[in-house]
């Protein structure tokens, strides 16, 4: 499983059409797959409701979008309470700030449909978790940390990404590490499935996932992508195989110009 396992914020849906089902812990709950990620919520996810907080409406979110995106527009998202005793593991997540590009009608989390945005007040999400969950993401936590300082992702299996994703990595490649303008990350391109299924196009996307100098903010940056020159029907190996060594220009949009968006990137 990837990540932040195994669970998502409840807050989080993904809209595929179709079902199955999943054994877990003694727990049999369904899921939606297309040979895809997955992020798993309740169909009525419970946001605690009223005005921001003062210290998301005051936070400054700005990015240049270069030949990406001529505008973007950022909102605060309500918190979402963690309930541990109900599934998925690890639900819920703090107010954070969403932005989004141009005029995409972002409502949900689809990093292979609708490029965005998030920013976490990390002490925040931290504080969500009790107990397993707790450990699970103090873990990951300290893992993404020391990829971001080490720059290196030497017997890593999988790169934590957030919000958690109920599926695993299939593959990360053209891994960077980059910093934006008041911290350090990591950007790679990827995938999540629950099979084996096919990596093509359409279920590959570039993702940047970083955190502030001082401790206070998580990043996580999803922008789906296309891949010019990828063997139809071919193995998951040879699919992998094949993205890796096609250049940074070979994709639409270049991920070169993905890579400056996210060093653009400023938090006020």
């Amino acid at each position: 499983m990837s990540g932040f396992e195994p669970g998502v914020p409840e807050a989080r849906k993904f809209t595929l059409a179709c079902s199955m089902k999943l054994q877990r812990s003694g727990i049999l709950f369904s899921f939606l797959t297309a040979s895809t990620l997955l992020l798993c919520a309740p169909s009525s996810p419970a946001k605690d409701t009223g005005p921001a907080s003062a210290s998301m409406k005051n936070l400054s979110v700005n990015v240049e979008g270069g030949t990406l995106a001529k505008t973007n527009h950022t909102s605060v998202i309500s918190k979402s309470a963690n309930h541990s005793d109900e599934p998925p593991f690890m639900n819920g997540e703090p107010e954070h700030i969403s932005l989004s590009f141009d005029n995409d009608n972002v409502k949900d989390f689809d990093p292979e449909s609708h490029r965005q945005l998030l920013v976490y007040p990390l002490p925040s999400y931290a504080v969500l978790f009790k107990g397993k969950e707790k450990a699970q993401f103090d873990k990951q936590l300290v893992q993404s940390k020391k990829i971001f300082a080490t720059k290196s992702i030497n017997g890593v299996k999988e790169i934590p990404i957030l919000p958690a994703v109920e599926a695993f990595q299939v593959f990360h490649n053209h891994v960077k590490y980059l910093p934006f303008k008041q911290g350090s990350g990591v950007a790679f391109l990827t995938s999540y499935a629950q099979d084996e299924a096919p990596v093509e196009n359409g279920n590959i996307f570039y993702t940047y996932q970083g955190i502030s100098a001082d401790g206070k903010y998580y990043l996580s940056l999803v922008y789906p992508v296309k891949a010019n020159k990828l063997p139809t029907k071919a193995s998951v190996k040879v699919g992998i195989a094949a993205l890796a060594k096609l250049p940074d220009d070979q994709f639409t949009p270049s991920l070169a110009e993905i890579d400056k968006l996210i060093q653009s990137i400023s938090i006020k």
